[in-house]
């Protein structure tokens, strides 16, 4: 998912100078998770923006419903379109993707052209949890995790380094830019060497492909997921799970 952080609310506060009356609209996707565009996020947005003189409406939007998925998030926004309309900006507590979509389908298919602000800073896609996260996909278009034992050294690697360590490890297999972090080259080779696959640590590979890169990059799949299997997630939020199997279960 992708990580992101609030905006400072000077920056906001800046951006919406000039401007009187604000939509706060939240997003049910990553930013619910991160607690930066849940509904809690957006009242206690407004309640800022109203003490510091603004007229606010608030746009909260359900769990899994993401602002940049317009087939869903638009319903939203149709839904008011007399308030977007009347106001003098949108404050999206969501990604980037999610500003840029809002923007687009407001300029385009509402023919609403108004300020669409960001209010959350996106930090790049994460793994882990429950409460601790680290980036682990920079979303190159060219996994090579195949060849690298599971381990991404475009991420993990100070220096993106695609054909072993750099020469510079520190005392203990530390990273020589970071002395906290472990060298990603040396996490591969004992990832290797537990698979007993440590001759492919002495393959030379390819430069990466990085022609994916190009921006935007553009995608289509043929059966978009609809709003009936949304219905059918929230179902499965009330689900119970039992207590956690021991691990010699």
């Amino acid at each position: 998912m992708i990580a992101q952080e609030k905006k400072p609310i000077e920056e906001i506060l800046g951006y919406l100078e000039g401007k009187k009356k604000v939509v706060v609209m939240g997003c049910g996707g990553c930013a619910t998770f991160y607690h930066t565009g849940d509904t809690k996020a957006v009242n206690a947005m407004a309640e800022t923006l109203t003490k510091e003189g603004k007229d606010v409406f608030k746009m909260p939007l359900p769990f899994s419903i993401q602002a940049c998925d317009i087939e869903k998030s638009g319903v939203w926004l149709e839904k008011n379109r007399k308030e977007l309309e009347n106001r003098d900006a949108v404050l999206v507590l969501s990604c980037g993707d999610g500003v840029q979509v809002v923007t687009e389908y407001m300029d385009e298919k509402m023919e609403i052209t108004k300020a669409v602000i960001p209010g959350n800073d996106a930090l790049g896609l994460v793994g882990g949890g429950p409460k601790k996260f680290k980036e682990t996909c920079q979303s190159c278009g060219m996994c090579e995790l195949g060849k690298t034992a599971g381990i991404c050294p475009l991420t993990s690697c100070g220096k993106g380094l695609m054909n072993g360590p750099c020469g510079g490890v520190r005392e203990g297999d530390k990273c020589e830019i970071d002395e906290e972090k472990d060298c990603a080259w040396v996490k591969i080779y004992k990832r290797m060497e537990k698979l007993g696959e440590v001759e492919k640590f002495e393959q030379m590979l390819d430069p990466h492909e990085w022609s994916k890169m190009k921006r935007p990059r553009l995608f289509e799949i043929e059966e978009p997921i609809g709003m009936d299997v949304i219905g059918a997630m929230k179902g499965m939020m009330t689900v119970k799970f039992g207590p956690k199997p021991k691990l010699d279960e």
